[in-house]
């Protein structure tokens, strides 16, 4: 229905012009070009594949480099609602024409690089030196060298950490081994005891056994791992000097860096133009080409036919030819709807695009999707909520297609909820009866309703069959419609119109029962489906005997059709849950107002707005989720196969900037 005719084009030019050419393709945004490296039968050696320059190469690793680097200190502030819209600066092409002539993107990467490497060194250097200052720290009253610690030829010191708890224990084996051996404490901390101790060189494996029985270590002080010697307190103090140089350095290195950041949107500009640049390149090698001719394969829409051949001329040595694609042909695949159904696309793209000869069922499902929508939200103000932030939302910023679409989608289904809820009467659910009770805001919302979800669910569930067995029939009628389009009449009437009569007929038939109108037609309308659904099914039953039970057998398919008819319920579900959710915020909140007189008024609008928020964000993802299954499982498997390429025109990369 929707799905745009494509033109197979084949342009042939001499291969001098090959930049301009697909530059000119990559403006335009007109067609997608397909590789081929077709040879047009030459029998001349066809030139090796284009390489990407090494120059070009490293220009955007350089950039790739220098925006990951800059993004640490200048990264795009983005609010919540950029998160879903993918903003991106906005650059004109004169400015880029300017940064590509005047940024010196090279020197731009080896002052980053350098300043990387350096602030690494330094951040290792303060890890080193804030290591050895803490090492140090407890030390600080201790008043020898460090650089003294040690053996001499016959004496030595050493300091060592035992637990206070064992220490006293030793002291008397210490005081018994006489004059060979001197304890001081030096400090003491969370059950540690610091000590220095002076021994003769006799004693010294004596006392490193009693350090290790009392639970402690020794503690080797090397002063060549210190920025100086002299005693701990004067190695601290060279190292504090030695951070504040690091930091200050660190610092210095790191204000120039921000003040280089400001240059980030130019390097994503490059980063960009750079890698289209590359993008033509790759897109050069796939084409087909002999020494003198390039050969570009391509679909383009048919309506853009004539633009696109017009763009090209002013060029000479080059021929475009057109041509309908063939049956084997991969065509890609665009959808082309009015601007109000375009939106739907959305739905129709979560499950798949079309084959290039199928039907698109975006027209079809829309009308469905809408009002499904509407009746799982359930509530006006809901929908005006949504709506209209959703208007506001496509007025302030700006979005790709895919965006603009799902907006929109959301905006009209606000436009569907506040129909379906003023109809059943849901305005913040019963808002108007609780707090505005006999007044005309009441009676306006009781007066435009014609249904109560709460009151009298069974209405809904009915409302909620009808339509669901109204979709699949209209299923099945697209189906026929698919087949009697492809050529096969016969088979689309017996197949699938046998099918639309019997269940017609069925649906009638119950309509009389009920006693909306009286007629002895459906019956036989579907008496007659059912005989051709029958015969489809026996058709391919060799066995003359057997063909009867075929028959019945493909009859009692018709209990997969009500069976899918049943899912429908699901709408008045997500109707009952929005509408009871609504009341019972309201109801808490009329409660706060009642049991807590006046004071309890402060605390209404924060339960209102907070539980009527929460249950319209919720409430629209399981509108949309809900509403779109039954598109999904039960309306597409009726006519729906899928599997189609979407179309995607050679166009400028944009994936850090917008041009403009």
């Amino acid at each position: 229905m929707a799905v745009a005719r494509m033109k197979k084009v084949t342009i042939f030019a001499s291969r001098d012009h090959k930049e301009p050419i697909l530059e000119k393709i990559r403006d335009l945004e007109m067609m997608e070009v397909t590789g081929t490296q077709e040879s047009l039968g030459q029998t001349v050696d066809l030139p090796g594949p284009e390489q990407v320059p090494p120059d070009l190469q490293e220009n955007i690793d350089q950039l790739a480099y220098i925006s990951s680097y800059f993004l640490k200190y200048n990264a795009p502030k983005k609010g919540f609602i950029d998160m879903f819209t993918g903003k991106k600066p906005e650059v004109s092409f004169e400015t880029l024409r300017d940064m590509v002539q005047n940024y010196d993107a090279e020197t731009a990467y080896l002052k980053v690089k350098e300043h990387e490497e350096r602030l690494k060194a330094i951040a290792q250097e303060e890890g080193k030196t804030a290591s050895s200052r803490e090492q140090l720290l407890p030390w600080a009253s201790f008043d020898l060298p460090i650089n003294r610690l040690g053996e001499t030829a016959f004496t030595g010191n050493c300091l060592a950490v035992v637990r206070a708890s064992s220490w006293d224990a030793y002291l008397e084996d210490i005081q018994s081994q006489g004059p060979g051996v001197h304890v001081e404490t030096v400090w003491e901390d969370r059950g540690e005891i610091g000590l220095w101790i002076v021994y003769l060189n006799d004693e010294s494996l004596w006392v490193r056994s009693l350090i290790s029985s009392a639970g402690g270590t020794v503690v080797n002080l090397d002063p060549t791992g210190f920025s100086g010697s002299g005693t701990a307190r004067e190695v601290i103090q060279g190292l504090d000097e030695t951070l504040r140089r690091l930091s200050s350095e660190q610092k210095q290195i790191e204000d120039e860096d921000r003040a280089m950041s400001q240059d980030l949107v130019k390097v994503l500009a490059l980063w960009d133009y750079y890698q289209d640049k590359r993008n033509l390149v790759e897109v050069l090698d796939s084409v087909g080409k002999t020494v003198y001719t390039l050969v570009i394969n391509g679909y383009v829409k048919a309506k853009d036919v004539p633009k696109f051949k017009e763009a090209f001329s002013d060029m000479s040595e080059i021929a475009i030819i057109q041509e309908d694609p063939g049956p084997d042909d991969d065509v890609p695949v665009y959808l082309e709807n009015h601007p109000i159904v375009r939106p739907f696309e959305v739905i129709t793209n979560i499950f798949g695009f079309p084959k290039y000869n199928e039907i698109d069922p975006t027209p079809v499902l829309a009308p469905f999707f809408w009002v499904f929508f509407g009746i799982c939200l359930g509530d006006a103000v809901y929908g005006i909520v949504l709506a209209l932030g959703c208007w506001l939302f496509l007025k302030t910023q700006k979005l790709d297609d895919g965006g603009q679409k799902m907006v929109r989608l959301l905006m009209y289904s606000g436009i569907s909820t506040i129909i379906m809820g003023a109809l059943m009467g849901s305005w913040l659910a019963d808002f108007p009866s609780v707090f505005f009770k006999g007044t005309i805001i009441e009676r306006f919302a009781q007066s435009v309703a014609v249904l109560d979800p709460i009151g009298d669910p069974l209405t809904l569930l009915v409302i909620s069959f009808v339509l669901g067995i109204f979709q699949v029939w209209v299923g099945i009628m697209v189906n026929m419609w698919g087949q009697i389009r492809s050529g096969q009449v016969l088979e689309g009437i017996i197949s699938q119109g046998s099918w639309a009569l019997c269940l017609g007929g069925l649906v009638a038939w119950i309509a009389t029962k009920v006693g909306l109108f009286s007629s002895p037609i459906p019956i036989y309308i579907a008496g007659v489906g059912a005989l051709m659904v029958m015969y489809s099914a026996s058709r391919s039953q060799k066995n003359i005997l057997l063909k009867p039970f075929s028959g019945l057998y493909g009859l009692y398919n018709i209990v997969g059709y009500f069976s899918d008819t049943m899912s429908y319920s699901r709408l008045l579900a997500l109707g009952l849950a929005s509408a009871v959710i609504g009341v019972v915020v309201n109801k808490v909140a009329e409660l706060m107002a009642d049991m807590i007189p006046v004071v309890g008024w402060v605390f209404v609008p924060i339960i209102l707005l907070g539980g009527h928020v929460f249950n319209l964000a919720i409430n629209v993802l399981g509108s949309f989720i809900h509403s779109g299954r039954l598109q999904f499982v039960e309306f597409f498997t009726k006519f729906f196969e899928g599997g189609g390429k979407p179309f995607r025109p050679l166009k400028r990369v944009s994936d850090n900037v917008w041009l403009s």
